[in-house]
């Protein structure tokens, strides 16, 4: 079946209204953040610090700690100090975030941030198309693969995440389109060619780091086709123009060289000659299994065995065309394969949390895959009708994961924004997790942030528990690497301790009741007994427990998925 740009303009456009329309669904039922949301809106907005030592906060402080204040709009030059402070993004899309909430000042609203998302989602699904029509040369295709990833799971996490990742994907996918244009021309290659790869890498490096890397596979498969085909004078446009880009971003954001190689998070941070080597081999198997669940998650119903299955298919009919059939890959199709897959296994062996985050970037790529392998099976079957089971399918597969999977950060399962008292007290650690719990704080008159330095007691013990169960063989020292996680590589970050506040404040003292937020992180037993024994608050009540590590099987699902991190209370006299 053949269909023509003006059709297949108009089926992608019901595709990607049909895609938005089910994220912003999800977007509406959307109820609490991921703490990096939160954290978007921070660095993006404002100079704001809070009391976060023994002192109270008011729903203004937390509001202004999100919002842009009327005297701050369109400030670019705080956001750009932000990100020095923060040193571990480039400042582009805090500045998108910032400019969007300039024209709403003392707002603090998800739809904002989404809407950044909402206009690159847009870009994504246009360009996913582009680039399968280029390697198929099939209008038909290119709509089924847009239409596979626009319709997953995948396309509406990174739309409702408000953070960096869908700019993000929209400019690898816009590198990846370039370079395709540019590898088609054959010494044809032009100024506003290279202009426009030049601008493409000025705003991927500014947006993310990831982008360095994809945009270096990408570039190595141009390099290796350019150099096969002796088309050198394009090959070293192409370079130059990447070069010229990467360098104006330098200039732009210079302190892009410490936020790559500084070494603060993940493995970076830890010395590894204190980890046995049986406990790195194990837990990178055990990192890319959780990977391995998150595509599943993401692209195949959240049935491993599923994807499993499609992978088999995927390679059995990549290895039957080649030397069965003989037919050779497509070159073109090299540019989807080689960093969709190197840029996904690398990804989930180095990044510092097991989050689908950092791939979001090769989700698109990874999904035109699957769909062209298959499509390319199906055109063994003679009968039209039959290949039709195709199309059917995605939309089938669409409507049973939307049913039966829920997209990551969407939260909604606590009572914790109907809050049982008019103030409240939040007790964490060094790792700073009142972040997690901002825009709860904004629902009582005021919330008081205070420090304990006792750490969990059974915390080391549940980790390591956690981590046996998984098949890491721990020798005793996953506590070391979860640490270095949790504090995302500073363990010597300043422990304190301002416990002491909660029997010295006046104004706790006056308060008949109110909700005390426990960090998972600290000792609740101790913590309980410390406010019983040095307040007039002797009686308590659960509100809210936290989740059990047990409940995931990926551990940093737990950060996904929980409200507070917290086990809260309300404590009266």
């Amino acid at each position: 079946m053949k269909i023509d740009n003006k059709k297949a303009g108009i089926i992608l456009s019901v595709i990607i209204i049909l895609s938005l329309a089910i994220s912003t669904f999800y977007m509406a039922t959307k109820q609490g953040f991921h703490e990096d949301e939160l954290l978007t809106y921070n660095l993006a907005n404002s100079s704001k610090q809070l009391s976060v030592d023994g002192g109270w906060n008011s729903s203004e402080d937390f509001s202004e700690y999100l919002a842009v204040s009327e005297n701050d709009r369109f400030d670019y030059a705080q956001v750009y100090e932000n990100q020095i402070i923060d040193a571990s993004h480039p400042p582009l899309y805090y500045a998108l975030v910032h400019t969007v909430c300039s024209l709403f000042p003392n707002v603090f609203s998800k739809w904002l941030a989404y809407s950044i998302n909402v206009l690159a989602m847009v870009g994504i699904l246009i360009l996913l198309f582009k680039i399968g029509k280029k390697v198929s040369g099939n209008n038909l295709y290119a709509l089924i693969a847009s239409g596979a990833y626009a319709l997953s799971i995948a396309c509406i996490t990174t739309t409702i995440y408000l953070r960096m990742y869908a700019t993000l994907t929209f400019f690898v996918l816009a590198f990846l389109y370039m370079s395709l244009v540019m590898y088609e021309k054959k010494n044809t290659v032009r100024l506003p060619d290279c202009l426009m790869l030049t601008l493409i890498v000025i705003l991927g490096i500014l947006t993310q780091y990831y982008f360095i890397l994809f945009a270096g596979l990408i570039g190595l498969v141009f390099l290796v086709f350019k150099i096969k085909e002796r088309n050198i004078k394009d090959l070293v446009k192409y370079i130059v123009a990447a070069v010229i880009g990467a360098v104006i971003a330098l200039c732009i954001y210079p302190y892009i060289i410490s936020n790559v190689l500084g070494g603060n998070r993940g493995f970076g941070s830890l010395d590894l000659s204190n980890l046995e080597l049986v406990t790195i081999f194990t837990y990178l198997v055990y990192k890319l299994c959780t990977y391995v669940q998150i595509l599943a998650k993401d692209l195949f119903l959240n049935q491993i065995w599923l994807f499993a299955v499609c992978a088999g298919f995927a390679v059995g009919g990549g290895n039957y065309f080649r030397f069965a059939k003989k037919h050779k890959l497509n070159r073109k199709a090299m540019f989807i394969i080689i960093p969709a897959l190197v840029y996904f296994i690398g990804i989930s062996l180095v990044s510092p949390f097991n989050s689908d985050r950092y791939v979001m970037a090769s989700l698109p790529l990874i999904s035109m895959l699957f769909t062209f392998v298959f499509i390319k099976i199906f055109e063994l079957i003679k009968n039209e009708k039959v290949r039709l089971v195709l199309p059917a399918s995605v939309v089938l597969a669409s409507a049973i994961a939307f049913c039966t999977v829920t997209p990551y950060y969407v939260y909604g399962k606590t009572n914790l924004y109907e809050t049982k008292t008019d103030n409240c007290v939040f007790i964490g650690t060094a790792m700073l997790e009142w972040n997690k719990c901002i825009d709860k704080f904004m629902n009582y008159d005021s919330t008081m942030i205070v420090q304990t330095s006792q750490m969990s007691k059974t915390l080391g013990d549940e980790l390591e528990s956690f981590a046996t169960d998984r098949g890491v063989v721990t020798k005793g020292k996953i506590s070391e690497l979860a640490k270095a996680y949790m504090f995302n590589g500073d363990t010597g970050k300043e422990t304190k301790d301002s416990m002491s506040a909660l029997k010295t404040d006046k104004k706790l003292s006056e308060l008949s009741e109110v909700t005390v937020y426990i960090s998972r992180l600290a000792d609740n037993d101790s913590t309980i007994k410390y406010i019983t024994e040095n307040t007039e608050f002797k009686n308590y009540e659960l509100i809210q427990a936290d989740y059990s590590f047990d409940d995931f099987y990926n551990w940093y699902d737990y950060f996904v998925e929980t409200e507070s991190y917290c086990n809260v209370y309300r404590f009266y006299k």
